[in-house]
């Protein structure tokens, strides 16, 4: 057996979670080749490295990022993968059960060798970004979300390193985020039935979200019905009515109290649909995230539920 190491050196853990990996192979006796990140090259390049020196297996350490940035190769490969979670959110990971990293090196150590993991099959989402001066063709696993929520990941990602893990992050980003202006987009879903999404009406919204995890914002459930493995995304758009600050704080703490009680559509401002395909346009260039990464601003922005898979390693 080959493994390959793709990992992101960004944080200090993954080259302590890559330093135990690399003993747990060695005393394995299997043989590995390892290759970095950088920003430049965020890991697609490396990815087909590691594939054309034959590895049988890839494993991720990083964060989401790291993993949208090689998904489409790893996919059209056919190759597993197993991550080893040092990022931000982890967003991913956690939603198969792989809620550490040193829970991951268990399982490597348990595992590897021996072909005994599940293996679960995730789609690679797509994402064109359309600006003023052309289009552009993205990748995503977990989640993608304009307006209000890339904000959010915005002002999570100006904090220090060591202070945007757990809770703190979040909770940064989102009041940053939370009296951010309302954007004007109208929404087209081509399957749907909806008149809500005829895409003849402009409406103002804070956020637009396609989602394949229930928890993309730290421990708060957001989505009760999206799936990894799933076909389709799980769609929310958020139209709040207010604009001042107190009104706005007073609608957000309904929203929340709502969530709470695991009854969120039934807020005005909360809009819950099922779908494979979204088109977004903007009035005015909007920011964009994907898996946490922030991409831009776009005009127009196209998802779609991805037709090839990762092959995940997951716990049994």
């Amino acid at each position: 057996m080959k493994v390959g190491i793709l990992a992101n050196p960004k944080h200090a853990r993954t080259m302590r979670a890559y330093a135990r990996l690399v003993e747990v192979l060695k005393r394995k006796r299997i043989t590995y080749r390892s290759a970095t990140t950088t920003q430049q090259w965020p890991g697609s390049e490396q990815t087909s490295q590691l594939l054309d020196w034959g590895a049988d297996l890839i494993v991720v350490l990083g964060g989401d990022g790291t993993l949208r940035a090689s998904a489409p190769v790893l996919a059209a490969a056919q190759v597993p993968v197993l991550i080893i979670p040092t990022g931000t959110a982890n967003v991913l990971s956690k939603h198969i059960g792989i809620r550490s990293a040193e829970y991951a090196l268990e399982l490597v150590e348990a595992h590897v060798g021996f072909q005994s993991m599940l293996i679960r099959h995730v789609p690679v989402n797509e994402a064109d970004c359309f600006t003023s001066s052309g289009s552009r063709r993205e990748h995503f696993v977990s989640l993608a979300g304009v307006g209000g929520d890339a904000i959010a990941i915005s002002g999570q990602a100006q904090l220090p390193a060591a202070l945007r893990m757990g809770i703190l992050g979040y909770a940064y980003g989102a009041s940053r985020a939370l009296f951010a202006p309302l954007i004007k987009a109208r929404l087209m879903d081509p399957h749907s039935s909806s008149s809500q999404l005829n895409g003849t009406t402009v409406t103002e919204m804070w956020s637009v979200m396609a989602a394949k995890t229930s928890r993309p914002a730290g421990p708060i459930p957001v989505f009760d019905h999206a799936e990894v493995g799933a076909d389709e995304f799980e769609f929310l758009s958020v139209e709040l009515r207010s604009t001042q600050p107190g009104d706005r704080l007073g609608e957000w703490a309904q929203i929340g109290w709502d969530r709470v009680n695991r009854r969120p559509a039934s807020h005005s401002s909360m809009h819950y649909w099922r779908g494979t395909e979204l088109s977004i346009s903007l009035e005015t260039p909007t920011q964009v995230q994907l898996d946490g990464d922030l991409i831009g601003d776009c005009r127009r922005l196209v998802l779609r539920a991805g037709t090839t898979v990762l092959a995940v390693l997951t716990p049994s």
